[in-house]
């Protein structure tokens, strides 16, 4: 794993900070972004136009919808699982229509300030094993990726999802049946007494099974599907994968089979995670795996960071007791078009938040000012930014309410910086004052966010700033 290659932290590196509040102006007042909601497209519970309207009671700005692509359940002959074998559809956007939904994205854009953006929620592929009516598990069905920024249908046709590219069959059963059909031939062929051609059939299908069983499933059907959606031009993100859904009772009485994939997506990096879902949700723990990702990007031993999101995998209203924007997304793009938001997600300029239906809170603004290690003049940077720079380095953060006030909230959070909890900052709700924490850090390559744990049924985590002190 990537993981082994971390250097161990210094226990003898200290950071001191300093923390005051004062009223600051604005940097760049992020918008409110709500992505993994599904709609009637796949098997969500509400139409586009009443997602949009729940969408702007929560003073959102941008709304995703990300369908199920294909939802398919098949069991087939290896190596051909599509010539032979049972298969079962749930709505997705193969049953429901590609074409469908893009035209009623258009419509619905036309009625609303809203963006709207579209994307997926994709399984990758899936493997079998068992004895069919007795045991069969599916292994890792529920093993998602979201997608985001499709525009046509011929973007989410690409993907190997839609097409079940990687979902293999059942060995085992295969193996039977291909070794009795052998056979039946075999003695079909002698009793007519066309040995040389039984031979020869019997032995072209023994290399063939041969070949196919020396071959094994390939294990980079994540590799694949992540590439491809990045070919075309879609931002994907690792869906839920602190899931706990264990082995459980699928259709039929198939056990479907998904363990935690907290590790698993930092061996196959997508763009972004879910960080902020559930409560299962562990990535972010100080001095975590992603801590740990994010300081072997700095150090250059991954090729890219990856970045924090919010996905609440929305179906319908008090559905699990959830409602749309419980998981909202403070983003900083330039402005609200399509091409701008995907570009501050590409550039880590998000976080990620968890809070209930009540509330409405949102970052008001959030940078890091410092002087530049080159010029000495004094410049600001946002999450996902690196830069080089020389102190005093000051930590910015404020909150803010959207729409009516509700019961004022004071919240406790702290910076993490290297993976290690740094000072307390408490932050207010209900006024204009920001948060500055001063910084003396050391020479060197540092990974500095800000988290507030779970409290008040409210959460955050931000993007990191990537920062190298000279």
């Amino acid at each position: 794993m990537l993981l082994h290659k971390l250097d161990k932290p210094n226990p003898t590196q200290q950071h001191q900070v300093q923390h005051t509040t004062k009223t600051l102006p604005q940097i760049n007042k992020p918008l409110r972004l709500l992505l993994d909601v599904r709609s009637n497209h796949s098997d969500g519970g509400h139409t586009m136009r009443e997602l949009m309207y729940f969408a702007q009671k929560r003073h959102f700005d941008v709304l995703a919808f990300n369908e199920h692509d294909r939802f398919t359940i098949r069991l087939g002959l290896e190596p051909m699982p599509s010539f032979m074998g049972y298969s079962q559809e749930h709505p997705s956007l193969y049953q429901t229509g590609l074409e469908d939904f893009f035209d009623d994205l258009r419509a619905t854009q036309q009625q609303t300030s809203l963006t709207l953006m579209a994307g997926t929620e994709s399984t990758m592929g899936y493997t079998w094993s068992g004895i069919p009516f007795k045991d069969l598990s599916l292994h890792g069905a529920e093993r998602h990726i979201i997608t985001l920024g499709a525009t046509q249908a011929e973007q989410i046709e690409a993907l190997p999802s839609y097409s079940l590219k990687h979902a293999y069959g059942l060995q085992s059963l295969s193996l039977i049946v291909w070794l009795a059909l052998v056979l039946l031939l075999v003695f079909a062929l002698f009793r007519y007494r066309t040995r040389s051609v039984a031979l020869l059939l019997a032995s072209s299908l023994l290399a063939f099974m041969g070949t196919w069983l020396m071959d094994p499933q390939p294990d980079d059907m994540d590799t694949d599907f992540i590439n491809t959606a990045n070919e075309q031009g879609l931002f994907t993100i690792w869906a839920h994968p602190g899931t706990r859904s264990g082995v459980r009772e699928g259709p039929m009485g198939v056990k479907l089979d998904t363990p935690p994939y907290n590790s698993h997506i930092f061996d196959y990096p997508a763009d972004a995670f879910a960080a902020v879902y559930g409560d299962t949700d562990q990535n972010t723990s100080a001095g975590g795996l992603w801590d740990r990702f994010m300081m072997q990007y700095m150090k250059g031993y991954v090729d890219k960071p990856m970045w924090a999101v919010a996905a609440g995998d929305f179906h319908a209203q008090g559905q699990a007791n959830e409602y749309l924007g419980n998981f909202p997304m403070d983003i900083w793009a330039t402005n609200t078009s399509q091409e701008a938001i995907l570009t501050a997600l590409k550039q880590g300029r998000m976080t990620a938040w968890h809070m209930a239906k009540d509330n409405n809170i949102a970052v008001s603004t959030l940078y890091l000012s410092y002087l530049d290690a080159k010029t000495g003049q004094e410049k600001h940077m946002l999450t996902g930014d690196e830069a080089s720079m020389a102190p005093p380095i000051k930590l910015v953060i404020g909150l803010r309410e959207l729409g009516q006030p509700t019961q004022p909230t004071s919240l406790k959070g702290h910076w993490i910086i290297n993976g290690k909890i740094h000072g307390q900052v408490t932050l207010n709700t209900h006024d204009d004052t920001t948060s500055i924490t001063s910084l003396f850090l050391p020479k060197g390559k540092h990974v500095i966010r800000f988290q507030i744990p779970y409290q008040h049924g409210i959460r955050l985590e931000t993007n990191p700033f990537l920062v190298q002190v000279r």
